[in-house]
């Protein structure tokens, strides 16, 4: 079989395709993304920070590897994230649908009553009788556009980075939820660790204060000094009450954490802080470490996915040639006639080639080209502010973990002298050379001070769980997502 070509067609068809491609003119991204020396941020080393990914692991603890394991299963915000995962794969089916082919399989079957006034007169006249009409038709339909300039190709490659965006939020979505778990976990057994201190304080205070009474009823202080003393016993007292009110509600953040309910957490028993050495990530600042976070790896292939979109809008200006096809079954019963569908002069088919190329259309391709070009300059911007972001975080947690470590020495430093002066009153008091009221007021700073390191190194540890959340937990990007 040969179709008929018109090569006449040839020059008009070359000048439609360039008023068609030249209709794209002006209409271009105006964002840029942000580099190492706008951001004045050092080259990639070697020696930049590496994270683990269960970062958390390294703390040693087994009850925090059994709630962040329970958490990171049950959490509702993961599995929704997961989900979002889906929906982009799902996209991305549909995106390779696009360009078919299609195949359908059709059976219709329409009968109709002439009208009397259709009926021409070279034909006689209306029929006596009603002339009824019934059309039979079933075969396979086929259409296929061809993908000559890579429309669709762009189009698929654009839901591939969603994809890639989708499962990098949903690693940001898991960073999120450890570190949360690991902070609030950390800050309970803070709580417990200066709970037991503040409970010998209370002891101590008390007794100080029953001595003090004593010294009053003996005449030797005024009214105002067990006053003072049991004020400061019933303080003690009151922040007990207040400290065991937090670790009710830490309990219950992690039971939410974790989607369960409040009382689920009511079997976390105490356990020793980590030691300093255990969450030390160290190394230089770097936009090679800070591109590996999460939230910017999703940012940045949100970007790719919008170029695409834009390339694939830009051919919507080229010429299409797709081709639908049937064939089948057909059959007409007109009047007194009784065709059969499924005898073998009832077959039909046909072909159709076409080709189209868009000249005017009132401006929908260069507005739906300048829409997507608006979305590129958003997600563009989108990322570059997350990355300021991440850089102020970042720093801001360097800033903060060396200030807590240098608050955490002077904390200990003084634990060290009030243990010294503790120590002395203690062989003073035994030797007789000093009151019991001056022993337990010895003892009493010293439990201060004590509660005073705890929080410190309670500060140096959260310092550390949000630097690790700062520069993405040990996040590695799939090689699917690296395309920028």
């Amino acid at each position: 079989m040969s179709l008929p070509v018109s090569w006449s067609f040839t020059p008009l068809f070359a000048v439609l395709l360039l008023a068609g491609c030249a209709s794209s003119n002006n209409i271009a991204p105006q964002s840029t993304l942000l580099d190492n020396q706008r951001l004045n941020l050092a080259q990639h080393k070697v020696s930049s920070l590496t994270i683990s990914p269960q970062w958390w692991r390294n703390l040693q603890d087994p009850q925090l590897d059994s709630l962040m394991t329970e958490t990171l299963q049950s959490s509702p915000s993961l599995r929704q994230a997961a989900a979002r995962v889906r929906e982009a794969q799902s996209v991305v089916g549909e995106a390779n649908a696009a360009n078919g082919p299609y195949v359908d399989l059709n059976a219709s079957s329409n009968r109709q009553k002439i009208s009397q006034n259709t009926f021409q007169p070279f034909l006689g006249g209306y029929p006596g009788n009603p002339v009824y009409e019934t059309t039979n038709n079933l075969g396979v339909n086929l259409s296929y556009e061809f993908d000559w300039w890579g429309k669709y190709r762009n189009q698929v490659n654009a839901a591939k980075a969603q994809v890639d965006s989708a499962r990098a939020e949903q690693a940001q979505a898991a960073l999120t939820l450890s570190s949360s778990v690991a902070a609030t976990y950390y800050q309970l057994q803070s709580n417990y660790a200066v709970l037991k201190v503040l409970q010998q304080e209370v002891d101590n205070n008390q007794h100080l204060a029953d001595l003090r009474k004593a010294q009053y009823q003996a005449g030797v202080y005024g009214i105002d000094i067990p006053q003072q003393t049991q004020a400061q016993a019933d303080s003690a007292k009151q922040q007990t009450i207040e400290l065991q009110s937090q670790i009710d509600q830490l309990k219950h953040q992690l039971a939410a954490l974790a989607g369960r309910g409040p009382d689920a957490m009511d079997h976390l028993h105490a356990v020793d802080l980590p030691g300093d050495s255990l969450l030390a990530p160290k190394g230089e600042l770097t936009l090679e470490l800070l591109g590996k976070r999460p939230d910017i790896v999703a940012q940045r292939d949100l970007v790719e996915s919008y170029s695409q979109r834009i390339q694939a809008a830009k051919k919507e200006f080229y010429p299409s040639l797709s081709i639908s096809a049937f064939a089948g079954l057909s059959s007409t019963n007109y009047g007194n006639t009784s065709p059969n569908l499924l005898e073998a002069a009832s077959q039909a088919w046909n072909i159709a080639p076409a080709i189209s190329l868009p000249i005017f259309h009132a401006g929908a391709l260069r507005s739906k080209l300048g829409e997507e070009s608006a979305l590129y300059d958003q997600s563009v911007e989108s990322y570059n502010q997350t990355l300021l972001n991440a850089i102020q975080q970042t720093a801001d947690a360097m800033t903060v973990q060396k200030s807590s470590a240098s608050q955490l020495q002077q904390a200990l430093s003084a634990e060290k002298s009030m243990q010294d002066v503790y120590r002395v009153a203690n062989a003073r008091y035994s030797a007789g050379t000093i009151g019991r009221d001056q022993l337990l007021t010895s003892q009493a700073q010293l439990l201060q001070q004590q509660q005073a390191a705890l929080n410190a190194a309670s500060q140096v540890l959260q310092a550390k769980i949000s630097l690790i959340r700062a520069l993405g937990g040990g996040y590695q990007a799939p090689a699917a997502e690296t395309k920028a």
